[in-house]
């Protein structure tokens, strides 16, 4: 990549800006986006409430039933009752306590140090994107470039910033102009706002994945409580059929949120590509997802061929035919 910024690249003549303008149908996904969101918040509070009156209600009829002393079983039943109501407020808050990591295996990270002249390309692109800088840069073997960062539920409350991962196959994939294209179509997303909307209900589908599919460990939980009494065993099955009325509510509003999501995801490649052709011209946008897709056939093509025929013993790459012979 030496003397990269020698070559950079001009933008389009007469470029017209109007092109990275919002269509109406990103404004239209983006308003449905906020109601998605604004529907989630409702019927999560009214679940989130629900849960502490039933809690509260069991906590107030098993501390009665042990203050009556009617022997070991009636405060076995008060017990329990108030077991049952801090498990079911635990599961419905539970996804606060789920930790999410980003897998940076496969990628390295770079910095201006070493690659003075691609951070320099990069900056210009944001420029003339009207983008911020990404936060970090990583290369990896893939014949792509994207967007990610690192995403939980406090996230939608402090602003997160977004790092860009830049494949090297696609870089040995195209020419200097189509990869300003791709650079420019992943900047697109680093200019948009909407970009927000799309983390929150990202985030907040995880928020009803994680209630929905994701209970292996409060299974255990419950499990191991009512393995101890009976008792016990009467009300985890209480909470479980209270549980799934939660469920079936949260089914409900998880379509939504999907949809909504699949739909904003669509308006905002679009713009994107709108922001790359602004900044690179149509011709290179076009250019450089044909040869992206030559390229990505490829390098699976290579990498099937490498399993097959290879494999890994103590760190050497080992030929198996020529080991069968």
């Amino acid at each position: 990549m030496k003397n990269l910024t020698l070559s950079y690249p001009p933008m389009p003549a007469g470029a017209d800006k109007n092109v990275v303008k919002p269509s109406k149908a990103f404004k239209k996904y983006v308003y449905l986006s906020i109601g998605a969101i604004l529907l989630f918040i409702l019927t999560y509070l009214f679940l989130l409430c629900g849960s502490l009156a039933i809690a509260v209600a069991f906590g107030m009829v098993g501390y009665y039933i042990i203050l009556a002393g009617i022997g070991f079983w009636g405060l076995l039943l008060g017990i329990s009752l108030m077991i049952a109501g801090v498990l079911l407020v635990y599961f419905v808050i539970k996804f606060l306590f789920k930790r999410s990591r980003t897998d940076y295996s496969g990628m390295i990270e770079i910095n201006a140090g070493d690659q003075p002249e691609l951070f320099r390309f990069i900056n210009q692109v944001t420029a003339e994107a009207q983008a911020p800088s990404p936060k970090r840069i990583f290369v990896s073997p893939e014949v792509n470039a994207g967007v990610f960062y690192t995403s939980s539920f406090w996230s939608m409350f402090f602003p997160v910033r977004k790092n860009l991962n830049i494949g090297l196959g696609l870089v040995n994939s195209v020419n200097i102009s189509e990869f300003k294209a791709v650079m420019a179509h992943e900047f697109g997303h680093f200019s948009q706002r909407s970009m927000k909307f799309g983390s929150y209900i990202y985030n907040l589908n995880k928020v009803i994945y994680n209630m929905l599919y994701d209970n292996e460990g409060y299974g255990k939980l419950l499990n191991q409580w009512a393995r101890i009494y009976n008792m016990f065993r009467m009300m985890a099955m209480l909470n479980i059929q209270i549980i799934r009325g939660i469920q079936f509510v949260l089914r409900k509003v998880y379509g939504v949120l999907n949809k909504t999501y699949l739909g904003l995801s669509r308006e905002m490649e679009f713009h994107a590509d709108a922001v790359a052709a602004y900044v690179s011209g149509s011709n290179q946008v076009l250019t450089s997802l044909k040869r992206i897709d030559i390229g990505h056939a490829s390098y699976s093509t290579l990498i099937n061929y490498l399993n097959s025929n290879y494999t890994i013993i103590k760190g050497w790459l080992i030929c198996t035919p020529c080991s069968r012979k």
